[in-house]
């Protein structure tokens, strides 16, 4: 009998026991300051057969933040908000939906 058995993920990274002091659905990024288990968060799979492009797509990622905090500074709306901002209901990412920023050149940040 060939029986597939898988884990959730989303369980895995929402594990109270694993994640907490902290509920682990409100936003704390200190929670990754810890040291956890390896296993503890897998966005890219454990194992041999984990994802091909893991390495790949976490030097993009970087290769695309050096790019654009070269360029432009993050800079807090505070209470603002703007029209054209939709709040996505379906999302592969996790994300706050309450901090809004806007990118501001660095050549404006000395004017």
């Amino acid at each position: 009998v060939r029986t597939i058995i898988t884990g959730s993920i989303y369980d895995l990274h929402f594990n109270p026991d694993l994640w907490g002091p902290v509920d682990p659905h409100i936003f704390y990024p200190e929670r990754f300051a810890t040291k956890r288990h390896p296993l503890a968060w897998v966005p890219f799979g454990a194992g041999p057969r984990n994802c091909v492009g893991m390495r790949f797509a976490l030097l993009e990622i970087k290769e695309l933040l050096v790019r654009l905090l070269k360029i432009y500074s993050i800079v807090d709306c505070g209470e603002q908000t703007h029209n054209s901002i939709k709040e996505l209901t379906e999302t592969f990412v996790i994300f706050p939906k309450k901090i809004i920023v806007r990118l501001q050149r660095r050549d404006e940040d000395t004017q």
